[in-house]
């Protein structure tokens, strides 16, 4: 199964001209960090997603030979679809996951190849263990519980969906935010793989 990183946003919760996956935390752009984690995961290989709004993520990429797929950039469940017609399986992953690691990549690959049938899975987080200063972006119910969509999904063509949960708070932070930035970089350390609130 490949993966693909999710690039192509519009960024425009965070001001005028940044491209988020070009934003630096502790040393490190947000897309290599991503890709970091991808590369030392099970997925097969990995493309970034990217599109008429981040032509210089688009360099960057190039750059670094990070393959890269372009989307219409009309929105995310429409490039997701756009993305269904060309890879009928994948892991899709937000750019803005500064907290991700290879095995929530890992986790979230066997919990769908052990499946029968298999079907679409959201990661996700529990809304109560959200960081307080944290907006969360996508909040949903399951089994009356609430939860937070985290940016890491198996996306298939699959009309039902379950979440995996992953009880940990930093997983919960996208980068959106001037404010959700602040965060991530209070506990981003580059020389650790987890980081304390």
């Amino acid at each position: 199964m490949i993966a693909i990183i999710l690039a192509g946003g519009k960024s425009s919760r965070l001001g005028e001209g940044i491209e988020k996956a070009l934003i630096e935390i502790g040393g490190k752009r947000l897309i290599d960090l991503v890709v970091e984690s991808v590369r030392e995961s099970k997925a097969e290989d990995f493309l970034v997603a990217i599109t008429k709004n981040t032509p210089k993520t688009r360099e960057y990429c190039k750059l670094l030979n990070y393959k890269t797929v372009e989307t219409p950039g009309e929105g995310y469940h429409e490039d997701l679809q756009y993305l269904l017609l060309r890879y009928p399986e994948f892991v899709s992953v937000a750019c803005d996951i500064p907290f991700l690691r290879n095995g929530h990549i890992n986790a979230m690959i066997d919990a769908y190849l052990s499946r029968k049938p298999r079907i679409s899975i959201t990661g996700a987080v529990p809304l109560d263990i959200v960081p307080e200063n944290i907006t969360p972006g996508y909040v949903f119910k399951h089994g009356g519980k609430e939860f937070v969509s985290c940016g890491i999904n198996v996306v298939t063509s699959s009309e039902d969906s379950i979440p995996f949960v992953f009880n940990e708070p930093l997983l919960a932070i996208n980068v959106n935010t001037s404010d959700e930035l602040s965060v991530a970089k209070k506990n981003l350390n580059p020389n650790a793989k987890t980081a304390m609130i």
